[in-house]
C-alpha cells in the first residue's frame, strides 16, 4: 500500500430525524495511513441547530493541518475554505493560518474534469489518472461499507 493511501478507514453516518434529504447528512470518517499519520473528516450538512459544518484534520509525524470546507457552511452560499498548519519543521508558534485562494469544492471536481476534457480534445493524458480515480472510488466504497457494517475496512480491490 502506498504511503499516500490509507490502510484502514472507519466511517459512521446518519440522517437527522425527519430530514427531507435521502442520504446521510452527518458523517465522521477516520483514515489510518502507514506509520502514525491519521486523517479525520467531520461533516454535518443538516442538523437540529441549523449550523452545518465540515472540518478536517490530518496529524502527521512532523506536524498537522486542519481546516474547513467552506461550501458546506450555509450551503449553497458557503464561505471561504480555511487551512491552518502546525509544524515541527517550520518556525510556527502554534497554529499558523495558511492562505486559501480556491475552494476545495467545487474546484476538486472541476479541475480533474477540465483536465480530462482537455486530454480528450487534445489527445493527451489527464492530470488525474484512471488509477487515481479508481483509488478514490475504492476509498469511498470502503467508507460506505464501514458505515453499513460498523466496522473498519481496508480500501482495495479485494476488501
Amino acid at each position: 500500500m502506498s504511503p499516500c493511501h490509507p490502510e484502514v478507514v472507519f466511517c459512521t453516518g446518519s440522517r437527522t430525524p425527519g430530514q427531507v434529504a435521502k442520504g446521510e447528512t452527518r458523517t465522521m470518517s477516520t483514515l489510518v495511513y502507514p506509520g502514525e499519520v491519521r486523517a479525520l473528516v467531520h461533516a454535518t450538512h443538516e442538523n437540529r441547530a441549523g449550523d452545518g459544518e465540515a472540518s478536517f484534520r490530518i496529524d502527521g509525524t512532523e506536524g498537522a493541518i486542519k481546516g474547513t470546507l467552506g461550501l458546506l457552511y450555509d450551503y449553497p452560499h458557503g464561505r471561504p475554505d480555511t487551512l491552518e498548519v502546525n509544524s515541527r519543521a517550520l518556525p510556527t508558534d502554534g497554529w499558523l493560518p495558511y492562505p486559501v485562494t480556491r475552494s476545495w469544492l467545487p474546484d476538486a471536481v472541476a479541475g480533474p474534469m477540465g483536465s480530462l476534457l482537455r486530454a480528450i480534445a487534445e489527445g493527451g493524458e489527464p492530470e488525474t489518472s484512471g488509477a487515481d480515480n479508481l483509488g478514490t472510488l475504492r476509498l469511498l466504497d470502503a467508507l460506505y461499507r464501514s458505515m453499513d457494517s460498523g466496522e473498519s475496512r481496508r480500501p482495495g480491490p479485494s476488501s
